[in-house]
């Protein structure tokens, strides 16, 4: 029979998990608000050091520090490298749903064999509404949570230096995926610590009438069993030291009380069972059902407690024993009914938002009913029958409810994924290493598919990242980089934007906008706009097929027709400048001759250089030299393509030549220079350089020419 159940469990959680799995994989997108900012956040941190990408390091700042929320942005990162952007969140998202209700399942069958059946609540709690969210930290937290905890009871009684270690590096990892779990899990190892040592210890004092044991060599046997306990909680110093590290932290940087939702909020969250609705109310009924389900779980379970009592009272053993009653009405597993009941009154006290974070209480609200499982006992142990048709008749209930709630969520993603593949077709944003805006910021708006505005989750929230997260797109309404607990931080936000998405809430908005940017494409939901441009200036040609560039010192004089580049000369529509803010410096000879390419400009930075031109093709040649005390290295980037690599410039005045060809398509060359910054050459230094068409000589026409003929 047992081989038989085991049999059964297993299909049974292998079919719950691939059904459960289907949607991720069987729908392009899958809808949440801030999944999208997660993979575009995780592609600009793989891409910010190419040095390609000048306008993701313009935009923004690393942020290079060990906080906890790093996990779903490191896992993305690495599959960035190896899979399409939406294959690498359905990954993520395949390990935060698959192994909240694994977890579960170890966690109870590290604690209670017999009560593993609720783990398959897991699938049910596995798409909750903060997933939805896009919270994937939190969610792989959780999973974390519940492994920790399970592995620590099943080590709790032979705890040695090898368990401490494995224990330390899943709290670390804990803490590195989300701070709230990290402490709630540093609290629950704790108490159950704490607490099943002084209830053997009570026990052992006062959990027989007769014992031939005097008291005080009781009480000293009890405290031995104590000190196992304390020497845990002893080892958890260090760990204790990083959550209150980070917490004073968050209250010095950010010092706000935080908000709190009144208490009909709380209430009729609690009571919905709010944190498993995401886009609408019908997930609240199958949420009243759970609750009705924990409540009649909860009655026979009291019920059970009551009967064991009355059947263990009526006993010879009880009498042969002399074992006290408490003994059978108070039990280990009531230490999950404390940590339920002290979840729920940080569900009810804690702040909604605070300390640079939120949803604060929805977070608590999910852990309150898990925690809770192995308190849950159905029937009496000695009834191994009805033990078996009682599980089947739990795990059914479980199963419906589960499947009920993942149907109408697979119906909402069949209407939301219209809406999203509308959004997401707008065509015409084609050129690399632009900057990108979006009005607003963080839409919520109307769903035509589903024919209502999705109540809670906002799906359309961050989706134009989806469409920024290729050719080095920098997005200035980028949420995360506002904050201090994302991997990205804005350096300047304030930049003109090369594209606009204006969604269709602020339409009648945009006549100013249409002064200076022009419409490209549009669908039902929003529309793309691109900054207007000048032509390419013809007067820097005056009629020849080449033009030269020098770069020097403000107060050095110019090289006879040459165009003079400065350290300031910054980048103007149709002309020449630099496009980036980089430090950079003059070098001068000192000859006090106008001659070209004798004289420098210097950076240890990466420097942009732009040139508008007619689309064609060009030989560009550039010259470079040192001084008599410092030697250079050069690597230049042009038309996404390294042109110049790794070349030495040694110690000395020698002007070096280097060429490349190169056809211009967008009406513009951007050059990016740098250096490696090794050994002894820490910088770069550029001359000058010149551009002549190779389209024909005399054939070669500017617009305006062109126009005119």
């Amino acid at each position: 029979m047992k081989a038989r159940l085991l049999s059964v469990g297993y299909i049974t959680v292998i079919v719950m998990l691939v059904l459960h799995l289907l949607p991720v994989w069987g729908f392009k997108y899958f809808p949440t608000q801030d999944g999208a900012s997660h993979i575009y956040n995780s592609y600009v941190v793989k891409e910010y050091h190419n040095h390609e990408n000048y306008r993701l390091r313009e935009v923004y700042d690393l942020n290079a520090t060990v906080f906890p929320n790093w996990t779903s942005h490191a896992l993305l990162l690495l599959l960035l490298y190896i899979f399409p952007p939406l294959v690498c969140e359905k990954i993520v998202l395949t390990l935060c749903i698959g192994l909240l209700p694994l977890s579960l399942l170890y966690f109870l069958n590290s604690i209670q064999k017999r009560n593993i059946v609720f783990g398959l609540l897991g699938f049910l709690f596995a798409y909750n509404y903060l997933l939805h969210m896009g919270f994937y930290n939190f969610v792989l937290s959780m999973s974390l949570f519940f492994f920790t905890l399970g592995y620590w009871w099943r080590v709790k009684d032979k705890l040695g230096l090898i368990n401490i270690v494995v224990i330390y590096v899943l709290l670390l990892v804990t803490y590195l995926t989300h701070y709230h779990s990290y402490a709630l899990l540093i609290m629950s190892l704790t108490f159950f610590s704490l607490y099943g040592s002084a209830y053997d210890a009570l026990r052992g004092v006062w959990g027989y009438k007769e014992t031939s044991q005097p008291l005080t060599h009781r009480f000293k046997e009890g405290l031995t069993q104590l000190k196992p306990a304390l020497t845990f909680v002893g080892s958890l110093i260090p760990a204790y030291f990083i959550l209150f590290s980070y917490y004073f932290y968050l209250t010095n940087a950010h010092g706000d009380k935080g908000n709190h939702k009144g208490f009909e909020w709380l209430n009729d969250y609690f009571f919905g069972m709010k944190s498993l609705v995401s886009f609408r109310d019908d997930h609240i009924l199958i949420g009243q059902v759970l609750l009705v389900f924990f409540a009649i779980a909860f009655v026979l379970t009291v019920i059970n407690r009551i009967w064991q009592c009355y059947q263990f009272r009526e006993s010879e053993e009880w009498k042969e024993t002399g074992e006290r009653l408490w003994m059978r009405i108070v039990t280990q597993m009531d230490g999950f009914l404390i940590m339920a009941i002290f979840i729920t009154a940080m569900y009810f006290i804690a702040p909604w938002s605070g300390y640079s974070g939120g949803w604060i209480n929805d977070r608590f609200h999910l852990y309150i009913f898990l925690v809770l499982l192995p308190f849950f006992a159905c029937v009496n142990s000695t009834a191994e029958r009805a033990y078996y048709y009682v599980n089947y008749a739990v795990a059914g209930i479980i199963i419906v409810l589960s499947l009920w709630h993942l149907g109408y969520n697979v119906h909402t993603y069949a209407m939301l994924n219209r809406d999203i593949a509308n959004a997401l077709s707008l065509e015409g944003m084609d050129e690399k290493d632009t900057i990108l805006m979006s009005t607003p910021g963080e839409w919520g708006g109307f769903s035509d598919s589903l024919g209502f505005t999705p109540k809670y989750v906002e799906p359309f929230g961050h989706i134009e990242c989806l469409l920024a997260t290729h050719k080095g797109i920098g997005y200035l309404n980028n949420y995360e980089a506002n904050t201090d607990h994302f991997p990205l931080q804005y350096k300047q936000k304030e930049l003109p934007a090369d594209y606009a998405i204006i969604w269709r809430t602020e339409y009648g908005d945009v006549a100013g906008l249409e002064e200076e940017y022009e419409l490209l494409d549009s669908n039902d939901y929003n529309r793309l706009y691109r900054r207007k441009r000048a032509a390419p200036d013809s007067q820097m040609w005056n009629g020849k097929t080449t033009i030269a560039f020098d770069m020097q010192s403000e107060d050095e004089q110019i090289a006879p027709e040459h165009i003079a580049v400065y350290t300031d000369t910054v980048y103007a529509d149709g002309k020449y400048g630099w496009l980036t803010e980089s430090e950079r410096e003059g070098f001068e000879n000192g000859s006090g001759v106008p001659q070209p390419y004798e004289d420098s400009i210097w950076g240890t930075e990466d420097g942009v250089f732009r040139v508008a031109l007619p689309n064609g093709a060009y030989e560009v040649t550039c010259y470079f030299s040192a001084s008599e005390s410092e030697s250079l290295e050069i690597n230049l980037i042009a038309g996404g393509e390294k042109q110049i690599q790794r070349l030495r410039i040694p110690i000395g005045n020698e002007t070096v030549e280097r060429r490349y060809n190169i056809t211009v398509t967008d009406e513009h060359l951007t050059q990016v220079i740098y250096t490696r910054g090794k050994g002894e050459y820490k910088r770069w230094g550029w001359s000058g350089f010149t551009i002549q068409s190779t389209d024909g000589g005399p054939n070669f026409r500017l617009p305006e020419e062109t126009a005119e003929q």
